[in-house]
């Protein structure tokens, strides 16, 4: 298979053609993930047959820490055999891995996925959140505390989970279709993250209902869920009827709006950008990185709402941000889920790439909800700034037999073009691609072919000519 580099914000192959990469995520979040049952997964008849069919080039695998060493020193070398075969089969099929250790809320001993139980300090525990998953990240110490210990290093437990890459990565350093290594996937901020939530949500009220209010004082006593339900209250009355709740998301239905709730915001992160996650990022990639993989890089948690981010990368580095609507996970989705708050979102993500000069992956994004189509819409426009920025991205939770999303996601792409891409456009409605690029003279002598994915289709290749070229499929 194809080995790449990184050309300043593009990828390119051998033949020094642009390349995109179109995927999905297949993420297994338990603690005691079995080789049986990620075996049973990635062998059903029609995942491999669906993803060639969708055009999938590439899967973002992730298991857990605890999945990998449920034991201090102990690895689960059965369920790593089954990864690597699995990761062989997607060679023989063309689609490239990138391998992810997941987590969420640090731990399943906090309600998420990730470390093991065995190294967490035992002083920490969290109750079960009232309604959505990621409760943990907004209000909860022991989240904080057990994400503070690990930046901090704390009875080596930084050095416990390089080590597990390390012996995780070096199973892999003989597959040709590693793009690269995802070495902890939604990194949260060391400190401040309760802070970060609250001043949002503080400045929601105030932009709405120019209600000024310091949500901090809510959190005093040792009950840290009743303090959260408290604050939930005080919102309640201040919302008070379902008119007044429709000014909010029309309020916070919109670009400008939305960058003043998160304005600033980065004075709480720039610190833990540039000492914690610049250290843990060089430190892992030296010590357990492969030599012809790509280090993907993510962005801090809160940065997933656009908040500024930035580090120091080299040729061998890939931003891989994340990005979703407020409301993903939540019923409030479908109706909701806002193209005016994902562009600003994406509009940063941007402003990140130029400013640190990499390319993009994007790792995570998509969404679904079971009440309806109308987010579908909202898919199709995030799609739309990915070929306007010719990003290439790995889908959240896809969901093969959903033939509304099949219509917006399975589309033309270039898996590779001869120079350099100056337009992609998709007309879903009228099953129109165009592509536009730039081919420099150095192609005319090179064994090498634009190629583009066409759903139902064998993939097209021209050759392309010196100079501007321009190319409409129907589809």
């Amino acid at each position: 298979m194809d080995r790449f580099y990184a050309d300043d914000i593009a990828v390119r192959d051998s033949y020094g053609r642009e390349r995109i990469f179109k995927g999905i995520n297949i993420c297994f979040k338990e603690k005691n993930l079995s080789a049986f049952k990620f075996r049973h997964f990635v062998t059903r008849k029609k995942l491999m047959k669906n993803m060639l069919e969708a055009g999938v080039n590439i899967v973002r695998l992730g298991i857990t820490w605890s999945a990998l060493e449920p034991n201090e020193g102990k690895y689960n070398d059965n369920l790593i055999r089954e990864i690597k075969s699995f990761a062989n089969s997607c060679a023989d099929n063309g689609i490239y891995i990138l391998l992810d250790m997941h987590q969420d809320l640090f731990s399943s001993k906090f309600y998420g996925d990730g470390a093991p139980e065995w190294v967490i300090d035992k002083s920490l525990s969290c109750k079960r959140p009232y309604a959505i998953w990621a409760e943990g990240y907004f209000y909860m110490d022991a989240v904080q505390k057990a994400f503070e210990k690990f930046w901090n290093n704390e009875n080596e437990i930084q050095n416990k989970f390089i080590n597990a890459w390390r012996y995780f990565s070096s199973e892999f350093s003989d597959c040709e279709n590693i793009i690269g290594l995802d070495y902890l996937n939604e990194p949260y901020v060391d400190k401040n993250g309760r802070k970060i939530f609250l001043s949002i949500i503080s400045k929601v009220c105030e932009i709405t209902f120019g209600k000024k209010i310091d949500f901090e004082k809510y959190f005093k006593s040792k009950n840290e869920k009743s303090d959260f339900a408290r604050m939930c209250l005080k919102i309640a009355s201040i919302i008070k009827s379902k008119k007044r709740l429709e000014w909010l998301f029309k309020y916070m239905d919109s670009h400008e709006s939305f960058a003043r709730a998160v304005d600033g915001l980065e004075k709480y992160t720039n610190d833990f950008n540039k000492s914690h996650y610049q250290k843990f990022y060089d430190r892992i990639r030296k010590e357990a990185g492969l030599k012809n993989s790509f280090d993907f890089f993510e962005h801090n948690y809160y940065s997933n709402l656009g908040i500024p981010f930035e580090i120091e990368t080299d040729e061998k580095s890939i931003y891989s941000p994340h990005a979703y609507d407020v409301f993903i996970d939540s019923p409030l989705y479908n109706s909701h889920s806002s193209n005016e708050r994902i562009s600003f979102i994406l509009d940063g993500i941007r402003k990140n790439q130029e400013k640190m000069r990499v390319p993009v992956i994007f790792g995570e994004w998509g969404g679904g909800a079971p009440n309806g189509n109308k987010w579908i819409s909202h898919i199709e426009y995030i799609m739309e700034i990915f070929e306007k920025y010719h990003w290439s991205s790995i889908y959240w939770g896809y969901d093969f037999t959903n033939k509304k999303l099949n219509e917006v996601f399975n589309r033309p792409y270039p898996y590779a073009v001869c120079g350099n891409i100056k337009l992609i456009k998709t007309d879903c409605e009228n099953r129109l691609f165009t592509l536009e690029w730039e081919q420099g003279k150095e192609f005319e002598e090179k064994n090498a072919e634009t190629e583009i994915f066409v759903p139902g289709k064998p993939v097209y290749k021209i050759k392309g000519k010196t100079g501007f070229n321009r190319i409409k499929i129907e589809y």
